[in-house]
């Protein structure tokens, strides 16, 4: 039974394989003979209209050069300046040379017409628009002149060479396309059986869309207008038939395309679809009979060659049912017999294949189990996670409820910064379809927080979709605390735990940078006759005093929104951003200088009492740069040292300029300056 239903699915998709493919081509042949047929015949169309195009365009340009040159003469400017009749014979002239020019006008400003080429329009223009006048208008039916016409107009202007002095009014020649004129010749006739060509205007008005010259105000193009001249662009788009629209409208076929000098006109080419078809029925019917007889042929060797292989082709499917139903199916062989064939080169071939896959499902098993790196991979054709053991032993993950970011992975064990940031990096990562390397932290199965170096590569297939997502995660906690206390380290003053030089500017300067509105104040402090200290004492208690000092001015910055730091040797720096505290600046220097004075006892019980000046500087009221600041606040605390010592001072701008204070090492004036030791 399965041996008969094996034979008839081959045969009928062989038959299907060899049928479908000829009657396809038979089909397309039909339809590209009909097809050839209709583009030769939309070929002459799109060729004949672009043709007429050229006459209707010609005659255009010489209307509006008419009206171009009246609007320069002088009698017609002096007319339209002071009225009377000194332009009515040009106008006559213009007027009688062409017998499709219903009437010449010259028209004032406000729409009154001054003067008529044959003398009988007086009054006001039955058009005017005071928003402004067309170059070329729109079809109109005029009441006075009682006939479909459209005018093309031209400015007056007081001096026409530079267009200047004022526009006095406007030059109007009113066009007549009836049937006789330029207009109805260059239109009129039929091409392709039955194709004509129209005038299209931007009100949807049509010249000769019925063929017999007349003009249509009924929307026969409807819709249809408006894809016409969204299609054909603008005037500075003419190149052949790169402007050509062509599409069907109900029954008909067009080719549209700009009048280049009237670019709110187009010209459309129209034909009846009818004629585009009724190709010769007897054409294809020899083709068909070729393409059945191959058919018959082509389906009998079909049959004989399934007869002679269904029955290997049974046993392969066999075993291949056999190892689908089987999880994995590294077990399941074909037996393959002693035969040459093909078929028994590919049991064969199809043998190895799954003992090599066998090995390397043995080989990705072990290095996960004897690797330190944890990983993991995402299928998504199957929609699987795997997490290797050792990554399941350190975190607590469900990898059959898992995807790469639903919350349920990794993210679930980050802080709510770093799961969004993973969450940026996957989605990065599935729209680049590269690779990413980043830092997280997860909290472990015992409920401590490590670092961990992420590293994921995207895999796709041969059309760049998507096939695995392979990462590998290695703890790196001890390296990056590590790292993170050689950075503290190097931020701070080794003897007072300050910020050293380099940290406070930098601090500092972000600090300016984003202040707002709100200011910010700096001293400078400077022990004084620290030297003497050194000397006398020796320098482990000149350490003693540094980190005295350092510990006071630390009580006066902690907790209030400042900091301090050391510059080196015997010199601080505090910055205040607490607005109370800027306020009462030097009431805590002087704070600073007096518990400072009282001294403190060392190690061997003497009593020493210490001495500073500072100097103090606001900004923005003094400057708004860093290492402004600190060399006026430098400068005030040397007013001090100048002035008696132990005191505090305000930077004053004479203080710079008094020439008292020099800047010999450069610490400001070259940027951030390198640390100094003790």
């Amino acid at each position: 039974m399965g041996n008969a239903k094996l034979k008839f699915s081959l045969t009928l998709i062989l038959l299907v394989f060899a049928i479908v493919p000829a009657l396809i081509v038979g089909a397309v042949g039909t339809f590209s003979i009909i097809g050839y047929e209709k583009s030769a015949k939309i070929d002459t169309l799109k060729t004949v209209s672009l043709s007429k195009s050229s006459a209707i365009d010609q005659i255009f340009t010489d209307y509006v050069s008419i009206t171009s040159t009246l609007s320069k003469m002088e009698p017609v400017i002096e007319t339209a300046r002071e009225g009377g009749d000194a332009a009515d014979g040009v106008l006559d002239a213009f007027d009688a040379a062409d017998q499709d020019i219903i009437d010449i006008l010259i028209i004032g400003s406000t729409g009154n017409i001054l003067a008529s080429g044959n003398g009988s329009m007086s009054g006001s223009f039955e058009h005017f628009n005071a928003d402004g006048m067309p170059a070329v208008s729109a079809l109109r039916s005029w009441e006075s002149y009682k006939t479909d016409a459209f005018f093309v107009s031209k400015p007056i202007y007081a001096d026409p060479d530079t267009k200047t002095g004022g526009e006095l009014g406007f030059v109007c020649a009113v066009i007549s396309v009836a049937s006789e004129s330029s207009i109805g010749q260059a239109i009129s006739g039929t091409y392709l059986g039955s194709a004509h060509f129209v005038l299209l205007d931007e009100d949807g008005n049509a010249v000769n869309f019925a063929g017999d010259g007349a003009v249509t105000r009924d929307g026969s193009f409807g819709s249809t207008k408006d894809e016409i001249f969204a299609n054909t662009g603008n005037a500075s788009d003419i190149n052949g038939y790169d402007t050509m629209y062509t599409a069907g409208m109900g029954r008909y076929e067009f080719s549209a395309g700009i009048i280049p000098n009237v670019t709110s006109w187009r010209w459309v080419g129209i034909a009846d679809s009818s004629n585009f078809g009724g190709f010769a029925a007897s054409t294809n019917l020899i083709g068909w009979g070729v393409i059945v007889g191959v058919c018959i042929v082509v389906s009998l060797i079909a049959m004989v060659i399934i007869a002679r292989f269904v029955s290997k082709m049974h046993d392969m499917l066999k075993t291949m049912s056999a190892i689908a139903s089987d999880e994995g199916g590294t077990e399941i062989r074909f037996d393959v017999k002693k035969g040459k064939s093909e078929l028994d080169d590919i049991q064969r071939s199809f043998n190895d294949l799954l003992d090599e896959i066998y090995l390397s499902e043995e080989r990705h098993r072990t290095i996960a189990e004897l690797s330190d790196n944890m990983l993991f991979e995402w299928d998504f054709h199957k929609e699987f996670m795997y997490v290797s053991p050792n990554t399941l032993a350190k975190f607590s993950l469900r990898p059959a409820d898992s995807t790469l970011s639903n919350g349920k992975f990794i993210d679930s064990l980050m802080s709510q910064e770093d799961a969004e940031r993973y969450k940026r990096d996957i989605n990065g990562l599935l729209k680049n379809k590269n690779s990413f390397s980043a830092e997280y932290q997860l909290t472990t199965v015992h409920g401590t927080v490590i670092w961990v170096l992420l590293r994921a590569v995207c895999i796709t297939d041969r059309l760049s979709e998507p096939l695995r997502v392979i990462g590998v995660m290695t703890d790196i906690d001890n390296e990056k605390k590590m790292e993170l206390q050689l950075s503290e380290r190097a931020s701070y003053d080794f003897l007072s735990q300050l910020f050293n030089r380099n940290t406070f500017i930098r601090t500092f300067t972000s600090e300016l940078e984003r202040r707002g509105q709100n200011k910010v104040g700096v001293m400078f402090l400077d022990v004084d006759d620290f030297k003497f200290i050194n000397d006398r004492y020796g320098h482990s208690v000149g350490d003693e005093v540094i980190r005295f000092v350092a510990d006071t001015i630390r009580t006066k910055v902690d907790e209030r929104g400042g900091f301090a730091g050391r510059f080196g040797g015997d010199e601080f720096v505090l910055c205040y951003t607490n607005q109370e505290d800027i306020a009462n600046l030097e009431n805590i220097a002087m704070d600073i200088i007096d518990q400072l004075n009282n001294g403190y006892t060392t190690s061997d019980g003497m009593l020493i009492n210490v001495k500073i000046s500072i100097g103090i500087a606001y900004c923005p009221e003094h400057s708004d740069d860093a290492n402004e600041l600190l060399s006026f606040a430098d400068t005030a605390m040397y007013f001090v040292k100048k002035n008696g010592k132990m005191n505090y001072h305000v930077y004053m701008p004479e203080d710079s300029a008094s020439g008292e204070y020099v800047d010999p090492e450069g610490y400001y004036s070259n940027g951030i300056p390198e640390e100094t030791e003790q």
